[in-house]
């Protein structure tokens, strides 16, 4: 890989990203402070509403950047690595997506979810390179797809689902997102093949106050997607991408929530919503 000319591209596009976040964040910044729902504390208005949420806050730093990526060109070298399990598919392979094939299909727990899960994950460590790297986030069990995304700082890089089939410019190379393992199960839940994709990552820009878990469920509150009554089964810091230019993309930190209902993300810089499944309004 040219590093040389991918540290020139990094930096002229950030020269340019910088110029346009600047203005993106100056013209919301109205919109950071979000409007109290009445002259009660938030976690008043909560608590009222029976909103069950207390033993999900976790720990996080206030301020948090945003993060750039472009997606990673495997070296032929990480393409001619060994493993015990599984082989490398070289034709519905690319520079920057990996298709392995296991040589035998592989047994996977049926009765636990979390334990089919840690078997993939370990899986991972020992048989992928990265593959540390990356953790569960979605599981298609219509399709038989399992996805786990990649890892920066310990938090997770947040997608949403929906747009997995349809992705931008579609072609080969991205059957799968950026930054995912893309799991495939045959009909009998047995691992078989899956595919690798990889994210260079880099901090983007000075830290920023970014809002609490608190007033992200607020947020939600105010604009119906949490109503009374409403369970938070978890509550995420991670990042989504805020926008995109060339092969870069740039994530901002993002609140991920996720209720009986539907699982939404809040961006944690300007509280714009995402839904990723339940009702739109």
């Amino acid at each position: 890989m040219d590093w040389k000319k991918t540290k020139s591209i990094f930096i002229l596009t950030f020269l340019v990203l910088n110029l346009f976040l600047g203005y993106q964040l100056y013209q919301k910044n109205d919109i950071n402070n979000i409007a109290p729902l009445s002259q009660q504390p938030l976690e008043e208005i909560l608590r009222i509403n029976n909103i069950e949420y207390e033993d999900q806050i976790p720990k996080y730093k206030d301020e948090q950047t945003l993060i750039s990526a472009q997606r990673y060109n495997f070296s032929d070298e990480e393409k001619s690595l060994k493993f015990k399990e599984i082989s490398l598919d070289q034709q519905k392979s690319s520079d920057i997506t990996l298709n392995y094939t296991l040589k035998k299909p592989m047994d996977l727990p049926k009765k636990d979810d979390n334990d089919l899960i840690d078997t993939l994950s370990k899986f991972l460590e020992d048989n992928v390179s990265r593959g540390n790297e990356y953790a569960y986030f979605a599981w298609d069990k219509k399709k038989n797809i399992i996805w786990f995304n990649q890892i920066y700082l310990k938090k997770p890089i947040f997608y949403n689902a929906a747009n997995f089939d349809q992705p931008k410019d579609s072609n080969l190379d991205f059957e799968a997102p950026n930054g995912m393992i893309k799991f495939y199960l045959d009909e009998k839940g047995r691992l078989t093949k899956f595919t690798q994709t990889y994210l260079l990552i880099m901090r983007q820009g000075a830290p920023q106050e970014i809002i609490d878990p608190t007033k992200a469920l607020g947020r939600l509150f105010d604009t119906a997607y949490l109503t009374k009554g409403d369970k938070v089964k978890d509550i995420q810091l991670g990042y989504y991408s805020l926008v995109e230019v060339g092969d870069l993309q740039v994530y901002a930190p993002t609140w991920f929530i996720e209720t009986e209902d539907g699982q939404y993300l809040v961006n944690a810089t300007d509280s714009s919503i995402q839904v990723l499944s339940g009702e739109e309004e």
